[in-house]
């Protein structure tokens, strides 16, 4: 494959992944149940949508042409939404705050946190697939550059 063969895929895998944040953003920020709500639910709909906000530049990248700047651009905003999702749902003091939040407040409210369990396992499970597509983007334009760009031994060059 090559890196303009590749590169249509990636911005397919990651228009799914915006797709998935997006469904774990509904679910954080308009299917959180009415009435007095935790300080936990407000903090993830900062999170959700920060997270929608870091993946913009990157969704408008991956229309245009490939280079070395989209592909940065891509990766920096993969890297973020990782972080954020570790950081954020996934730790144990993330996944035991969000449980202890909820508990005696009533089954919607337990509803809505296994739905965002469910919603961060999606997004994972899509993230994933996008930076492995993502690294055989760098694996290409790695190859291009060693085949057609770097001549000879470089080392002492400056």
């Amino acid at each position: 494959m090559t890196l303009r063969g590749e590169f249509p895929v990636l911005a397919r895998e990651l228009r799914r992944f915006a797709a998935a944040w997006r469904a774990l953003e509904v679910t954080v920020v308009e299917d959180r149940p009415t009435g007095e709500s935790p300080a936990v639910s407000d903090r993830l709909a900062e999170v959700v949508t920060d997270g929608t906000a870091d993946l913009h530049p990157a969704l408008r990248a991956v229309r245009g042409r490939v280079d070395a700047d989209v592909l940065h651009t891509t990766a920096l905003a993969l890297l973020r939404m990782q972080r954020r999702l570790d950081d954020e749902f996934r730790c144990h003091h993330a996944a035991t705050d969000l449980a202890r939040s909820v508990q005696g407040r009533g089954p919607e409210w337990l509803g809505w946190a296994r739905s965002i369990r469910s919603g961060v396992d999606g997004c994972v499970d899509s993230l994933r697939s996008t930076e492995d597509t993502m690294l055989r983007c760098w694996r290409e334009a790695a190859e291009f550059a060693v085949r057609f760009g770097i001549k000879g031994n470089c080392e002492g060059r400056r």
